[in-house]
């Protein structure tokens, strides 16, 4: 400071300008990649949760909300997890009378808009535990969407009454 002190006010005042201009270029620097991940942020995964099953049931589910903050479609494409053999996305019609599940290769989020999946309608389907699951355990679920982005989602198991 006592250097500074000691220059011409022509030179200090440059001094303080280029001390601005690398501050403005830092905080520049460091808030665009802000503004740049937070724009890549385009779904938003509300309460994940898996129903708890027996022990030795061969298939849990697991169900959440999915909502698509972006402008443009979302196609939830696959879901992985490594506790378990491999896992699909399922919906739940009625078809003549009785009530099926259908295996779909994709699920459309429209623009600005949330699908849940619950009980009944759309779901994941998670094939061949490699652990029995109880009520308290967590699982990472990865959700893998056709426009590049990958979502990995701590999902609570739960026992449902």
């Amino acid at each position: 400071c006592d250097a500074i002190g000691s220059l011409d006010p022509h030179e200090r005042r440059k001094i303080m300008k280029m001390n601005l201009g690398k501050r403005f270029i830092l905080a520049t620097m460091l808030f665009v990649p802000l503004v740049s991940w937070a724009a890549e942020q385009s779904i938003e995964i509300n309460e994940p949760w898996i129903r708890e099953a027996p022990p030795v049931a061969p298939v849990l589910a697991a169900f959440m909300g999915i909502k698509n903050l972006s402008e443009q479609q979302a196609t939830l494409i696959a879901v992985t997890s490594t506790h378990f053999d491999h896992c699909e996305i399922h919906q739940t019609k009625m078809a003549d009378g009785i009530m099926k599940m259908i295996h779909l290769p994709q699920l459309l989020i429209k623009a600005n808009n949330e699908v849940k999946l619950e009980p009944g309608s759309y779901h994941l389907m998670l094939m061949k535990p490699k652990t029995p699951l109880k009520a308290g355990d967590e699982v990472d679920l990865t959700l893998k969407f056709a426009e590049g982005d990958e979502i990995t989602v701590t999902t609570p198991v739960r026992k449902v009454e």
